[in-house]
């Protein structure tokens, strides 16, 4: 029996070997398994267009042999990329004469399912927006009262900038950039509230975050406190609430 491949089925899968002069028994012994669990193992041969299966000594064929040749079959034939018989069992004729394959099983007695690998799903978890704005961009009172607060914020990182720019020796292209950038974003911020735009969460938080990073405690403090109100002005209210209470407490 020349030209043939081996196969093994070792722990529920199949192993080959080809282009080797090995037995079975030599390449068994050759992957270091238990040499006494030899004569139990199911294995066989790819030759003259066949697929063979059998174990121990004699080549026989018992129900276990079946039941692997019914379920790896399919995986043989694709690995070989081609439809070959699939029989259980060899018959030596005579000494030195043909060997032939016993039972043969039919393409609807094999039950291997062969699948195509799908790549693994990702499961995309809804998480929501990154920032979750609290206030009603259409609600009147808020509008009024929000193009207050713009226009306080903007006048105020106006005197601040102007006063840092009067102090400072050195006064860089970037200082003077974010100047003009945070003026123009506010000025648009009180614009897109008057025409109740949903753009003014996007330009009010921007001009926040130029105030925060001048690195000017003044325009600091500016950006925090608009961003907080851009957010949630309830934040805001509470906090004007108290400092009133302390006014208030501190005259009585």
């Amino acid at each position: 029996m020349n030209d043939k491949i081996l196969f093994m089925i070792i722990d529920d899968q199949v192993k080959y070997l080809t282009d080797s002069d090995m037995d079975h028994r030599e390449w068994y012994t050759s992957l270091g398994l238990n040499p006494n669990n030899y004569e139990n193992i199911v294995r066989g041969f790819v030759i003259d267009e066949k697929i063979i299966f059998f174990k121990g000594m004699n080549f026989i064929y018992d129900n276990e042999v079946i039941t692997m040749a019914k379920r790896h079959a399919p995986g043989i034939r694709l690995y070989l990329n081609n439809d070959y018989a699939v029989y259980c069992g060899i018959q030596a004729n005579s000494l030195g004469g043909k060997w032939e394959p016993i039972l043969r099983l039919h393409d609807s007695e094999l039950t291997g399912m062969i699948q195509p690998v799908e790549a693994p799903k990702k499961e995309y978890v809804e998480t929501g927006p990154v920032i979750e704005f609290k206030n009603n961009y259409n609600d009147p009172q808020f509008i009024k009262r929000a193009i207050i607060v713009t226009i306080i914020v903007l006048i105020l990182s106006l005197i601040t900038n102007i006063i840092n720019i009067r102090r400072s020796t050195n006064l860089s292209f970037l200082d003077l950039l974010f100047t003009i950038g945070i003026v123009g974003l506010l000025v648009m911020t009180i614009l897109g509230y008057k025409q109740k735009k949903e753009t003014v969460k996007i330009t009010g938080m921007i001009a926040a975050g130029l105030l925060i990073f001048t690195i000017d405690l003044d325009n600091i403090v500016l950006g925090i406190f608009y961003f907080v109100f851009s957010i949630d002005q309830n934040y805001i209210l509470k906090l004007v609430e108290m400092i009133k209470k302390l006014i208030k407490g501190k005259k009585s």
